[in-house]
């Protein structure tokens, strides 16, 4: 398959190399400056469907309250509640749970006992 693509010319051997180097555990930016790629779009494709290894990939840095937000709504409590019990925003909290069900509406009184509690 014959590309037009200047300095890439070689597309099917430059893949190689990179697949190659992929595969040996390098970074994107490894990969880039030892096969002296400067275009994202070529590197992309000639990365396409090789995965990352483990090492780069960054861990979530919430992950715990995540999980944590999860399982008091599974339990019926409200943002606000979660807010307060896990002192994060209420919109992280909305993104985290948004799938799970809405729990039951609650008395008034405990509405203004939770506003007494965030302040």
């Amino acid at each position: 398959m014959a590309h037009a693509l200047g300095k890439y010319a070689d597309f099917e051997t430059l893949r190689e190399q990179a697949v190659a180097l992929r595969r040996a555990g390098l970074s994107r930016r490894q990969i880039r400056d030892r096969l002296h790629v400067d275009n994202n779009d070529i590197l992309n494709r000639l990365l396409e469907g090789v995965p990352p290894p483990e090492w780069t990939k960054r861990p979530n840095a919430k992950d715990d309250l995540r999980h944590r937000a999860r399982e008091l709504r599974r339990q019926g409590w409200t943002y606000d509640q979660i807010q307060v019990e896990l002192g994060c925003s209420k919109s992280s909290i909305s993104l985290w749970v948004r799938d799970l069900p809405k729990p039951e509406r609650r008395d008034p009184t405990d509405q203004a006992k939770l506003a007494a509690q965030k302040r």
